[in-house]
């Protein structure tokens, strides 16, 4: 029986589920063009029964992965908020920390909670009058996070921890997976959040909160961990058992906007130190704090699986660390680890709680829309562009990377989540460095990480130290890796400062197409990585359709796109 379940609030999407697999899934934004758009996602709903070829009939069950506000608003807010607002509080906040903590937080509260109530009580409405025949649920926020994650991790036991801004009032939920059952065993609450930590952190040093923290990442690389920096920001994060703290964060960081703030901490900090070292030590902190948090779970629960999600561990550096925590054997994090995930999670949670299906690992996140030949010909033609057909492109576009072109490719169904995965994606040679200014200058993107690299399955302990027991996150881009000397020397445009990486691992049976390019590049140079990084201009969601892709190909003035079977020549290529 096929279940149907929606992202809702922001980067919004629709994903189908049955018999405890993912069909279909896709964000909102790459249909709408729109970046983590918050729109009701009826293009998703839309694109994923037509992937599936179910008709709304079909569908007899329908998850919001949310509590209706009401009940939130009666079960967590008033019982919890009066206590945890100063959980972990020490006599170093002054008064005006904890004004600004009271103001701020409860502000953002009222704000937030009028504005989703409304909001979701219209998208309820339009879900009741899209399906009519179906039964609607509601699963809680970080529950929907935690199953997206342990119900495809192929995990018989597993510690499932998720964080975020916060979802439902709870900031942080730890859970213990077995079979069938994910139980919640310990939640934090808002405003003691490890996502507002980081969010706040990429506004003051100038970037977008909820967009941009992966830039703040690959910055930390270049600061000192260790400078004067962290002695003061230390006290901001802190874990007790598994309880999070932020004690007083949002009164000592507050917001560089509101003139309140003149004499926070952030704003001195700002004033007196490089940005790279407070990205570097507030990196620091952070590591320290989740890792303390999954070592006290592994040492109270005695289990040595561990499944991620949540916004938070969109950090990949994060996510290494928590791998080596001692007594960690295997890790998986979900790849739509963000809110865009939450509807594959929700649908899972009902599908397997409810319709007696059991779970499995993820074999693959190409389950968004795919385009025939036709279609593709079609698209090039309407713009009149030129282009050759190839009976076997993949060794074409082999031929070109080893001539150092920079290569487009849109293949396949397209990939869910936030990283490219072979299906839409640009790709180089790893073996220039400099292509991290200059092709960066041409998608008009301001990136601190170097380009990701995509490697062939069969030598990634040739490029990678510590693989084993994280080689299935790896095949999904949300792990790093420490790269082997070999690394360094053949693909150091892959390698950042901190002489780490974050590969997608690719084998023939995931991708054949993409896997044949890469595996024709190695018999021609004997290197097993190139470049792999997304389809898009700067600000602007992954291509989805050949439209989409032709598009950005002659936006970003790259040499050469491969539409499928076809080969697309840019400016100045003979």
């Amino acid at each position: 029986m096929a279940v149907l379940a929606i992202t809702q609030g922001h980067d919004t999407g629709a994903v189908i589920v049955k018999n405890g697999r993912i069909l279909a899934a896709i964000s909102e934004e790459r249909l709408s063009r729109i970046k983590m758009d918050t729109q009701f996602p009826t293009r998703s709903i839309q694109a994923v029964l037509d992937i599936t070829g179910l008709k709304k009939e079909d569908i007899k069950h329908v998850v919001i992965p949310e509590l209706r506000k009401g009940d939130d608003i009666l079960k967590n807010i008033f019982p919890k908020y009066p206590q945890s607002v100063f959980a972990g509080v020490n006599g170093e906040a002054t008064l005006g920390d904890r004004a600004r903590q009271l103001f701020i937080s409860s502000s953002l509260l009222m704000k937030t909670y009028s504005r989703m109530a409304i909001l979701y009580r219209k998208y309820e409405k339009r879900f009741r009058d899209m399906f009519p025949h179906a039964q609607l649920h509601r699963v809680e926020h970080h529950l929907t996070h935690a199953a997206s994650a342990y119900y495809t991790s192929g995990f018989a036991k597993s510690l499932v921890i998720t964080a975020d801004a916060w979802g439902d009032f709870v900031s942080t939920m730890v859970c213990i997976g077995e079979g069938k059952k994910l139980t919640p065993v310990h939640r934090s609450y808002y405003p003691n959040s490890l996502g507002h930590y980081y969010q706040s952190l990429t506004n003051w040093l100038g970037f977008r909160g909820g967009r941009h923290e992966g830039k703040i990442l690959g910055l930390a690389a270049f600061g000192d961990p260790h400078s004067p920096v962290y002695d003061r920001i230390k006290g901001l994060l802190a874990c007790d058992g598994l309880e999070v703290h932020t004690p007083n964060m949002m009164g000592k960081l507050w917001h560089k906007k509101m003139p309140f703030g003149q004499n926070c901490l952030m704003r001195d900090l700002i004033a007196n130190h490089k940005r790279e070292d407070i990205a570097a030590a507030f990196q620091r902190r952070f590591e320290e704090v989740v890792t303390q948090l999954v070592k006290n779970a592994l040492e109270r629960y005695q289990v040595d699986h561990v499944c991620l999600a949540g916004g938070i561990f969109a950090n990949v550096k994060l996510n290494q660390r928590v791998f080596e925590v001692p007594g960690v054997s295997r890790i998986f994090i979900f790849p739509n680890m963000g809110d865009g995930g939450v509807c594959a999670g929700g649908a899972l949670y009902y599908d397997i709680n409810q319709n007696g299906s059991t779970g499995s690992d993820l074999p693959h996140a190409y389950l968004g829309p795919d385009y025939s030949e036709k279609e593709m010909e079609d698209a090039l033609r309407k713009r009149g562009v030129p282009f050759e057909h190839h009976r076997d492109i993949s060794v074409k576009v082999a031929e070109l990377l080893t001539q150092g072109k920079v290569v487009a490719r849109c293949d396949g169904a397209m990939e869910y989540g936030p990283r490219a995965l072979g299906n839409r994606t640009i790709m180089y040679p790893a073996t220039d460095p400099a292509v991290n200014k200059w092709l960066n200058d041409r998608l008009k993107r301001t990136e601190f990480m170097p380009f990701a690299p995509v490697t062939l399955a069969e030598e990634a302990h040739t490029c990678y130290k510590n693989l084993n027991g994280a080689e299935y996150p790896a095949k999904f881009m949300t792990i790093t890796f420490d790269c082997t000397d070999f690394m360094r020397t053949k693909s150091p445009a892959a390698v950042h400062v901190d002489h780490t990486a974050r590969p997608q691992l690719i084998d023939e049976k995931t991708n054949p197409g993409y896997y044949r390019i890469v595996k024709e590049y190695f018999k021609r140079t004997g290197i097993p990585s190139v470049i792999n990084t997304s389809f898009n201009m700067h600000e602007e969601p992954i291509v989805c359709t050949p439209d989409d892709a032709i598009r950005a190909f002659q936006l970003g003035h790259l040499d050469y796109l491969a539409l499928g079977p076809f080969l697309v020549k840019g400016e100045g290529q003979e």
